[in-house]
């Protein structure tokens, strides 16, 4: 009996270790996918938005494709209110696999559509359904995602590990989407890159969809609900989805601190990754391929110090880090004041330079969003906050950037960013005080 008995404890270890590996892979995975096809709507619409929205004027074109870019984070919010309780209640896995597979699809369709010029004002309204479902279906990806990785991080590792799936694949997805439109623009001339080569990153986000899904497929529910669930029953899931939304309320300083920390770092970040290269390729005309160059730069720069900064904040405490970092990005903001003329140098000092410290808080606030939701409702609770920051701040943050420059007001954008970013300290240490921190502290 002893002998039998003895080496089947084994493969169960063996069994555990390639689960987990396969739920970081699929989660990491989810969240670089969801990244690359959000991020390379932004960087492709200087060359996008001329054919769904044409007008003699370059910019108004942009802006018109910048606002459907806004568009697909509103509706975040109601994909988060209902997605969110089926997660907390049901199943996390059924939803990261509708997320994933409702960006693969849209993005494959997005380099199919007919233009402006084959189906008129039709083209655009399928446009902008194609990035309304994304939004809906991506609503609860980020709580999912960051709540199971939370539960399976290591004692005393969770700002290492978060920054790990919410920093490093969000910046690979990043990376992906830069490099992509790098690779593209530097390989056709100018013309066919205006005239059909935009098309190619979105049909890669399509494919690479395939490969996610069947990460996420080969994922067991039972070790998403020992990643969610393995502490006492009583906080285990809510009965109701009435009984996630009243405990939600109960915690609403949490949620307002959710919004803002998200939100706040959403403007830079949409800032950085969306309005900067747009303004370059359209309102001044820079060279593409050296503008996506300069932008996968900063990107490596982004996923390689992710981990840095969640082990930094792991060291001296996630309030410590975060409201350190979250200050930093203040004078930051006032970076975007020196690219007020074309001049590639400059673009690369503001890109580079100012990004890194938008970086740093990009590491970081997925972990400290977490830590502001209890167990019961964090899924719900962080989905929903994140979508709210980033429909309300992120999503129109490249617009105003781009609007406030054509408008001679640029100043107006940093200073705007520096309200949002100090009122989320605020919050933050409110919500603190108020022993809303449930974990890392």
């Amino acid at each position: 009996m002893n002998i039998i008995a003895q080496p089947s404890a084994v493969p169960i270890q063996l069994d555990k270790q390639t689960a987990d590996k396969r739920m970081t892979a699929g989660l990491g995975g989810g969240v670089a996918l969801e990244w690359y096809d959000w991020n390379v709507y932004g960087v492709m619409a200087a060359f996008l938005s001329p054919h769904f929205f044409p007008s003699d004027d370059p910019t108004t074109s942009l802006l018109a494709g910048l606002a459907v870019y806004g568009a697909g984070f509103c509706a975040r919010p109601l994909g988060a209110a209902l997605l969110g309780p089926v997660a907390d209640r049901i199943s996390h896995k059924r939803v990261m696999l509708i997320s994933v597979t409702a960006m693969a699809v849209c993005s494959l369709l997005i380099s199919l559509l007919p233009t402006y010029k084959d189906l008129g004002v039709t083209a655009a309204v399928a446009l902008l359904i194609m990035r309304l479902i994304q939004g809906l279906a991506t609503g609860a990806e980020a709580g999912v995602a960051n709540a199971i990785a939370i539960e399976l991080a290591p004692p005393g590792k969770e700002g290492h590990y978060l920054s790990l799936i919410g920093g490093t694949f969000i910046q690979l997805g990043s990376l992906g989407s830069s490099l992509v439109a790098f690779l593209v623009s530097a390989s056709v001339a100018p013309e066919a890159m205006r005239e059909w080569a935009w098309r190619i990153p979105f049909a890669v986000g399509g494919v690479l969809g395939l490969l996610i899904i069947y990460l996420r497929t080969t994922v067991p529910e039972t070790l998403i609900n020992r990643a969610m669930h393995r502490q006492d029953e009583s906080s285990r899931i809510q009965e109701t989805t009435g009984g996630v939304w009243k405990t939600l309320w109960s915690v609403r300083l949490s949620l307002l601190a959710v919004i803002l920390v998200i939100g706040s770092v959403q403007i830079a970040n949409y800032a950085w990754n969306t309005g900067l290269p747009n303004m370059a390729n359209t309102v001044f005309k820079e060279n593409s391929t050296y503008v996506y160059g300069i932008m996968t730069l900063m990107v490596l720069i982004w996923m390689s110090t992710a981990p840095l900064v969640g082990a930094f904040a792991d060291k001296v405490r996630p309030s410590r880090a975060f409201t350190l970092l979250r200050l930093l990005l203040i004078p930051c903001f006032f970076l975007t004041l020196l690219y007020s003329e074309k001049g590639i140098v400059t673009f690369f000092f503001v890109t580079v330079f100012g990004g890194a410290i938008v970086g740093f808080n990009m590491a970081l606030y997925n972990f400290i969003a977490t830590t502001l939701m209890p167990r019961a409702v964090r899924t719900t609770g962080v989905a929903l906050g994140y979508a709210l920051g980033v429909s309300l701040f992120g999503g129109t943050s490249p617009y105003l950037l781009v609007w406030l420059q054509r408008e001679h007001i640029a100043w107006m954008f940093p200073v705007y960013g520096s309200l949002i970013a100090l009122l989320s300290v605020l919050v933050y240490q409110i919500a603190k005080k108020r022993g809303r921190l449930y974990i890392g502290e």
